[in-house]
């Protein structure tokens, strides 16, 4: 009976650890700030791909008129018909057509927005535009305070169509992985948030950008509500997983080797930028997954963010980092 027992609390030992695996790595941590809007936006939604693309000819009085942001840009009407001629640009439209269901991404993006006005204060926006960007990684959403006295926000749709993709297949695949449907949302919520957080422009030590990029993700958690955490960091959840786990690890290596003051522009590069990993020295390397240190950032903020009583408005305006590490006890 002895070895039964020894059996029982083995398969116990393995289901506490797997459980305690689970809780740490893959449930969603989900926003500390709660918000209490019904998700409802008063907002005109344009399609500037369907005008653009799914008409019989040019409507150019409704471009000029609607559609005004595109033509002030680039106000000669035979570019906008040698653009209807684009192969490329028609392919991204057809499988845009064929994929998203905009009027479900339109209630997504309305809750985006109030919540982001609800906890930051961030203007909704009068306008919607999709678009077909011919695949714009540095700005696939864009959120401004336009002219003729509107807030406007676009969205190209055709940088999201999921990695698999073929237009995309001349794009390296860490890059690809930001280019699901799913991070659609986060992308919009990224162009919310920008406005409202303020970088430390006199502190260009790692710990900096560290802060910066976890108020960054800790923003975009909050305004975009249910989602779990490791699509709103962009990353797979195997490599969130392997992040949690190897948590503490990382962190007495940006300690040990005096990193985390560090103003080098290649430690940022390295440890900071995207890229398909992380190069910090270790055995581990070739398994860190890039942007190591906004997970950090993200970890310490949230750290902080428990231990204090501000706002998120608040939090987002604090500028002196080491005030963040030091009042955050981070401790993974």
């Amino acid at each position: 009976m002895k070895g039964v027992h020894q059996i029982y609390l083995f398969a116990a030992a393995v289901l506490i650890a797997a459980f305690y695996f689970i809780q740490r790595g893959g449930e969603k941590e989900g926003s500390l700030f709660e918000v209490r809007n019904d998700g409802k936006v008063d907002w005109q939604v344009h399609d500037f791909g369907e005008v653009l693309f799914g008409r019989d000819s040019l409507p150019w009085a409704e471009m000029q008129k609607v559609y005004w942001p595109f033509v002030m840009n680039q106000p000669e009407r035979f570019f906008w018909a040698n653009e209807r001629k684009n192969q490329v640009l028609i392919d991204h439209y057809t499988n845009v057509q064929n994929l998203f269901d905009q009027n479900k991404v339109t209630e997504t993006l309305a809750k985006i927005s109030a919540n982001a006005n609800e906890l930051l204060g961030v203007a909704l926006p009068d306008e919607l535009f999709y678009y077909i960007s011919g695949i714009d990684l540095e700005n696939p959403c864009l959120y401004f305070l336009g002219g003729q006295d509107s807030v406007i926000a676009f969205v190209g749709l055709d940088n999201f169509l999921g990695a698999g993709y073929p237009g995309y297949n001349a794009i390296p695949g860490y890059q690809r992985v930001l280019m699901e449907q799913r991070q659609l949302g986060v992308s919009y919520a990224n162009a919310l948030v920008e406005g409202r957080i303020l970088q430390n422009f006199n502190d260009p030590s790692l710990l900096g950008q560290m802060v910066y990029h976890g108020k960054r993700h800790l923003a975009v958690e909050a305004v975009m509500g249910d989602v779990p955490t490791h699509e709103v960091l962009g990353y797979s959840l195997e490599e969130y997983n392997f992040l949690v786990e190897n948590e503490r690890q990382i962190w007495e290596v940006l300690v040990r080797e005096k990193l985390l003051f560090s103003t080098d522009m290649m430690v940022r590069q390295r440890l900071v930028e995207p890229a398909p990993f992380s190069k910090m020295g270790t055995a581990l390397d070739a398994e860190i997954p890039g942007r190591v240190a906004q997970f950090i950032g993200y970890r310490m903020m949230r750290s902080f963010a428990k231990k204090s009583e501000l706002t998120l408005e608040e939090l987002l305006k604090i500028r002196d980092a080491q005030r963040i590490l030091r009042d955050a006890q981070y401790k993974p």
